[in-house]
């Protein structure tokens, strides 16, 4: 009987430990949870207008002829700055289908491609499809192509992270 009593706490602790290292890994290098620096499943498909709601006024805008590569039938191009990064998006049809992030400013770019995932606010539990030295891409994750790239050669940041809506219209 002491001997089930035994492993019974023994599992219980166990449990308890597992769950405490695990909280500890959904922190932050500084022991703060991640916070999604954009969410990138929001930003997708809506109009411009939702866009601005969530950024600000573009500070760039740019028609784009039918025939270019990401958007067939032409659409619009806009480009905002918001919380040190720039997020250019294309609108095809006046909705979103691919959002670039851009962080120009060091301090608050994601140090990892977990932390990039995290700051659009996607899962990062799927490995990536594509790995190479700056690159990881997912090609339908959560029903988005993402591109993570890393800040070559230092890979001390993440430069840039490209979204689209999946799969490519």
């Amino acid at each position: 009987m002491w001997r089930i009593r035994r492993n019974l706490i023994l599992l219980g602790l166990g449990v308890s430990l597992a769950s405490i290292w695990q909280s500890g890994l959904a922190l932050g290098e500084s022991g703060v949870p991640p916070v999604a620096m954009l969410d990138g499943p929001h930003v997708l498909r809506q109009s411009p207008e939702h866009v601005q709601a969530v950024l600000g006024k573009p500070e760039r805008t740019r028609a784009v002829a039918p025939d270019d590569f990401q958007l067939p039938t032409g659409g619009t191009f806009r480009v905002y700055r918001d919380r040190g990064m720039q997020v250019e998006v294309d609108f095809e049809r006046e909705q979103s289908t691919t959002v670039v992030i851009e962080f120009s400013n060091l301090e608050t770019a994601p140090r990892s491609y977990e932390g990039a995932l995290n700051a659009i606010n996607l899962p990062v539990s799927r490995q990536p499809d594509v790995t190479t030295r700056d690159t990881r891409e997912w090609h339908d994750l959560r029903g988005y192509f993402i591109r993570v790239v890393a800040a070559y050669p230092t890979h001390d940041h993440i430069d840039t992270i490209i979204v689209s809506v999946y799969p490519f219209n």
